[in-house]
């Protein structure tokens, strides 16, 4: 007893205890840090080894010296607990706790240090990007080829357990880049990297060439060429999974090779016409705009003429239809009448089509069949969780629903994964701008528009952003461009008012008062709009009643749930037009809005 108390006087203990935390903290950075800065495995070891020699010279230390006002001095020993102290049974109690204490430490080390920096290590190492594979023909238009080729063996590889596959739009950002394989992996955060080629050889016989290859160190961990007939292009692809799986054995760590037969895909159609139409459909879908979207739904067509089987064909018809309205005057109604022939015909020809599902959720959002939707939308991510689309979707869902906070999870997902996608980004400033974070919508807007998205697709948002910070000339000039880049499109009376009336109220006045003379003449979901923004919410209520009584599909929830709407939402009778959509019985199952509440009284909103 004598020994613990004089111990604990000389503060051991607790030196101890500060000692151990530190070392606790230093080994996590460490194993978090080296690793993103390339240094040698054996750095976080020798850390970890030096924190365990230091501990036994710690503890001597805290033993001999004090700190205290004075400064660093030598601790006195009391008169009464010296002998014991000092006495040989003393000293090997004291060693046997300083070694006790030593391994405590070393096992901590490696159970919550060493430990998890292998697992960080191996993570590490179970991962690639797939770069946009470089067309070497002579014809420029067989880049759709080469690309598909890169993105099937992206998607194939994304079936294998444990391996971490970097988004296709991150990795295809590199598209033409000349730029070292070391620096691609440290900007995406992956091990290795699949590059290649692709030459074609008359009309039916091409040369792929792929190589992987080691960031670490920029060597190749393995490369082949095949010269084959199209016909074997599925072999081929899956002939290089393999390869690349076994080329990865080396960095598991002994891991068992993953079983790859239940992963790899079987030809997904026997038409390699079939197959070519399809690869350049989807090349045409991902570039949106009307012309490559009827491009895409003319060649998803041919696909299926050649082989109605052609499930995923089918799948990629119903996805074309189902945005085309966002991009041309086709309306949503026939767009999703389009789509969902396509769709069904898609699910009964493979009902695992996680992008089907998606489709078919997306379809139950702009009916407002807001259950539908979500158990179609439980569907699609149980089916493949890594689909960015399927997030960004789902926050559609979510956002019109008014599950604000849940909208930008879904959203921040989908970016996760493709944070590369200017869509997914002019998205998440469109939630960032509902829940009236004003900076980072603006920067996500920003990030959208560099990343290639057409200027004046999202005009009204940043117009909105620059009136809620006070900068109205900015508003005003934003919003006149978009008639400037329609072209031939000039602005009506109604419009021109409207840009006006951004900097002066005078005018705000003179356009709500035309509106109302006007009725019928300017279109309902215009009028709900400029009621909302120049602050008529008992006209905007009345405005909304006529949209659910004519055609609720008309009636636009993005504005409902944003700060713009916030006295609209207090209106007495606005949770009328919530239960006629049938959003009161879908919060009652699914969760209710952060802006809505029942009571005994009713449900009121904020």
């Amino acid at each position: 007893m004598a020994l613990m108390a004089e111990l604990k006087r000389r503060r051991v203990f607790r030196v101890a205890a500060m000692y151990g935390f530190t070392a606790w903290i230093i080994t996590e950075v460490s194993a978090t840090v080296f690793p993103a800065l390339f240094v040698p495995d054996w750095a976080i070891t020798f850390v970890v080894v030096l924190l365990i020699i230091g501990f036994p010279i710690a503890m001597f230390l805290a033993w001999v010296f004090d700190i205290g006002p004075g400064g660093i001095v030598r601790t006195a020993a009391e008169a009464d607990s010296q002998g014991v102290v000092e006495s040989g049974p003393g000293r090997v109690v004291y060693t046997v706790l300083l070694i006790a204490g030593t391994a405590l430490l070393t096992l901590a080390l490696y159970h919550f240090g060493l430990k998890g920096y292998d697992w960080l290590a191996n993570d590490r190492s179970n991962s690639i990007a797939v770069l946009p594979f470089e067309n070497i023909s002579n014809d420029p238009g067989n880049d759709y080829f080469s690309d598909g080729i890169a993105e099937e063996l992206l998607n194939l590889l994304a079936k294998i357990p444990n391996l971490q596959v970097a988004a296709r739009t991150s990795s295809f950002a590199y598209r033409g880049a000349k730029i070292d394989a070391r620096e691609v992996g440290r900007n995406l955060g992956v091990n290795t990297v699949l590059e290649g080629s692709v030459r074609w050889s008359g009309d039916d016989r091409i040369r792929i060439t792929a190589q992987l290859i080691d960031v670490s160190n920029g060597f190749h961990l393995w490369s082949e060429t095949y010269d084959r007939e199209l016909k074997d292009i599925f072999e081929v692809q899956d002939d290089i999974s393999r390869k690349i799986v076994d080329a990865l054995k080396i960095q598991f760590g002994g891991e068992q090779q993953p079983v790859l037969a239940a992963t790899l895909n079987a030809p997904p159609t026997g038409d390699m016409q079939a197959y070519q139409y399809y690869l350049e459909a989807r090349h045409k879908w991902r570039q949106r705009g009307e012309r490559s979207l009827t491009d895409s739904i003319e060649l998803f067509q041919k696909a299926l003429a050649l082989d109605p089987s052609y499930a995923r064909a089918a799948s990629g018809l119903a996805a074309a239809y189902v945005v085309l309205p966002g991009y041309s005057d086709l309306s949503e109604e026939e767009g999703n009448k389009l789509a969902q022939e396509a769709v069904y015909k898609a699910l009964a020809l493979d009902a695992t089509l996680a992008e089907a599902h998606a489709v078919l959720a997306l379809i139950n959002v702009t009916g407002m069949k807001w259950s539908d939707a979500e158990s179609d939308f439980f569907n699609a991510i149980s089916l493949d969780p890594d689909e960015a689309t399927t997030h960004h979707w789902y926050s559609f869902l979510l956002m019109r629903t008014g599950r604000l906070p849940k909208a930008l999870e879904q959203a921040l997902e989908a970016h996760r994964l493709e944070p590369n996608s200017p869509i997914i980004n002019s998205h998440l400033a469109s939630v960032y701008m509902a829940m009236a974070d004003n900076e980072k919508a603006l920067f996500y807007s920003d990030e959208a528009e560099r990343l290639g998205l057409a200027t004046d697709v999202d005009v009204l948002p940043r117009v909105l952003i620059h009136m809620r910070r006070g900068e109205l000339d900015e508003a005003q000039r934003l919003h006149a461009s978009t008639f400037s880049v329609q072209g031939d499109q000039a602005p009506d009376e109604f419009q021109r008012l409207a840009i006006q009336a951004i900097t002066d109220p005078a005018v705000a006045t003179e356009l709500l008062q035309k509106i109302d003379l006007a009725g019928d003449e300017v279109p309902l979901r215009e009028q709900f709009s400029m009621y909302v923004r120049f602050g008529g919410p008992e006209r905007a209520l009345a405005v909304a009643r006529r949209i659910v009584e004519t055609d609720p599909l008309q009636l636009d929830l993005a504005m409902i749930w944003s700060p713009e709407s916030a006295a609209l939402r207090a209106q007495p009778g606005f949770p009328e037009i919530l239960e006629s959509i049938g959003l009161v019985d879908y919060w009652q199952h699914y969760g209710w809005s952060e802006m809505c509440r029942a009571s005994v009284d009713g449900i009121s909103c904020s």
